[in-house]
C-alpha cells in the first residue's frame, strides 16, 4: 500500500543480511543512507530494532510508520523494546487500530508547517495507532485527541513514530496533489540541499536522477498523464491514436537556464531527455541528448555538433569492459553530423571506427582528427545510427585484423565484452 517514488525499498531480511551502520549512516551495497523508514513491520526481528537504535544514536534518522509491534519474529513480546526506542507507550486494541475515515491528521511542533492530511478509508492500512509520549518525546501529529506522531532526539540522530499511513499522490489521482510523505521526510532532513534530485523531482517539472558514477539525467515529468489504454501484448496504431487524442502528450522541450542539480548548474535546450557526466570544471566526459548542439555545465560551454540532429550520445568505455588496444570511448548519432568531443582525458593519438557486422568488431574507419583538446569526427550518412568506437592507433602492420572471435579480450575487438 506504499507508493513513494523517491526512496529505495528493501526487505527486513536483506537489510539485516547486507546492511550495517557506519559513520552515522546505513551502509548497503556500496551506498550510504542517512534515513531509514519502516513502512509496515508487524513482526520485526530483534536485530532490526538494534540496527535502528545504532543508526539513530550515530546520527541517522529512523522513522517508523504503522502499528507498533507486539511480537517479534521469534513470537515473543517486543513492545517494551520498541517503546524504549521511540520514547512512547502504546496500548493495543482488539480492533487493530482506530477507524478514522474522513478525519484529518494535524501536525504540530517541528512538523507544524505541514498541511493537514485527510484519512481516506477504514481499511486496515488507514487505521490509527495512538501512543502516549514519554518525557522528552515531542508530539508532532494528532487526530482529534489522539497522539499519532512523535519525535525524539536519540544520540546524534532521531527516532520518529507515525501511527498512521502518510500519503503521497503527485499524480493527483483524486484531483489534487498531496505530498505528506515528502514533506515529512524533507522536514526531518532526508533530502539535504536545494539541488537534491529527489527534492527537484517531487517539487518541479522535471524528473531528475543521479547515478553512482556521477552521471545526471532529467526529463519532463509524466506525472499528470493518465494511463488510459487497454494494455495487452502488442500495440494497436488506431487505439494509440485515439488515446493520444484523449490524453495529449506532455511538453517534451527541455529549457534549462543555470538549472541547479546534484552539484551542477546546467544551461541547455533540447527535447525528450538529457543525461550528462562532467568533471569538476564542467568538461563533459559523457552526454546523451536530442535536438541540441551544446550544453553549459558549471560555466563551461561545450559545442559538440555543427547542426541539430535527432540524437547524439557518447561515453567512455569503462575499464572493466575494455580489451587490450580496444575502444576508450563509444558514440552514437542518428544522423550525419560533425562532432566535436572533449578529449583532454583521452589518449593523444586516436582513431574512430564504425562497428562491423559482428557486435564489437571493427568496420570501416571514420574520418577524424585532433584539434587541441577536442576530437573532431565526421560522421557520414553511412555511419549514422551505428555504434562508433574511438580507439588508440592499431600499431600492427596487418591491422585491422578480423579473427573469428573478434571482440574477445586481447584479439583486437572494440571492448564490448559482456
Amino acid at each position: 500500500m506504499t507508493q513513494y517514488a523517491y526512496a529505495n525499498l528493501i526487505t527486513q531480511g536483506k537489510l539485516l543480511e547486507r546492511g550495517s551502520v557506519q559513520g552515522g549512516a546505513l551502509s548497503l551495497a556500496g551506498r550510504r543512507f542517512s534515513t531509514l523508514v519502516v513502512t509496515f513491520e508487524p513482526f520485526p526481528e530483534r536485530r532490526l530494532l538494534e540496527l535502528l537504535r545504532q543508526l539513530a544514536e550515530s546520527g541517522g534518522r529512523v522513522i517508523w510508520s504503522g502499528p507498533p509491534p507486539l511480537l517479534a519474529a521469534d513470537g515473543k513480546p517486543i513492545r517494551a523494546e520498541w517503546e524504549a526506542l521511540f520514547g512512547a507507550s502504546h496500548t493495543p486494541t482488539a480492533a487493530e487500530g482506530l477507524l478514522a475515515p474522513g478525519k484529518h491528521v494535524s501536525f504540530t511542533g517541528r512538523l507544524a508547517h505541514i498541511p493537514t492530511m485527510p484519512i481516506l478509508t477504514d481499511f486496515l492500512v488507514d487505521r490509527l495507532h495512538p501512543v502516549a509520549p514519554h518525557a522528552g518525546t515531542e508530539t508532532v501529529a494528532t487526530v482529534k485527541r489522539h497522539i499519532v506522531g512523535t519525535h525524539r532526539a536519540l544520540g546524534k540522530g532521531s527516532a520518529t513514530y507515525l501511527g498512521f499511513r502518510p500519503r503521497d499522490d503527485q499524480s493527483e489521482s483524486l484531483g489534487y496533489d498531496i505530498r505528506t510523505w515528502f514533506d515529512l521526510l524533507d522536514t526531518l532532513g532526508a533530502y539535504p540541499g536545494a539541488d537534491n534530485t529527489e527534492r527537484l523531482s517531487r517539487t518541479g517539472d522535471y524528473l531528475c536522477c543521479r547515478f553512482p558514477n556521477g552521471a545526471v539525467g532529467l526529463a519532463r515529468h509524466f506525472k499528470l498523464t493518465e494511463e488510459d489504454w487497454e494494455g495487452g501484448f502488442g500495440r494497436n496504431t488506431e487505439h494509440d491514436a485515439a488515446y493520444l487524442a484523449r490524453v495529449p502528450a506532455p511538453e517534451q522541450k527541455l529549457t534549462l537556464e543555470n538549472f541547479a542539480v546534484s552539484g551542477h548548474k546546467v544551461t541547455y535546450s533540447g527535447v525528450h531527455c538529457l543525461a550528462f557526466r562532467a568533471d569538476k570544471t564542467g568538461m563533459l566526459t559523457a552526454f546523451c541528448g536530442c535536438q541540441s548542439t551544446k550544453i553549459t555545465v558549471n560555466g563551461h560551454e561545450t559545442i559538440f555538433a555543427d547542426r541539430i540532429v535527432g540524437e547524439i550520445a557518447w561515453a567512455p568505455v569503462d575499464e572493466n569492459r575494455r580489451t587490450p588496444s580496444g575502444a576508450v570511448l563509444q558514440l552514437h548519432t542518428t544522423e550525419a553530423v560533425t562532432l566535436t568531443l572533449p578529449a583532454a582525458h583521452l589518449p593523444q593519438a586516436l582513431e574512430v571506427y564504425a562497428e562491423g557486422r559482428a557486435p564489437g568488431s571493427k568496420g570501416e574507419r571514420v574520418p577524424s582528427h585532433r584539434d587541441g583538446n577536442n576530437l573532431i569526427i565526421e560522421v557520414g550518412a553511412a555511419h549514422a545510427s551505428r555504434w562508433l568506437y574511438v580507439t588508440p592507433p592499431n600499431l600492427s602492420p596487418l591491422a585491422p585484423s578480423f579473427p573469428s572471435d573478434e571482440g574477445a579480450p586481447g584479439r583486437g575487438g572494440l571492448g564490448r565484452r559482456g
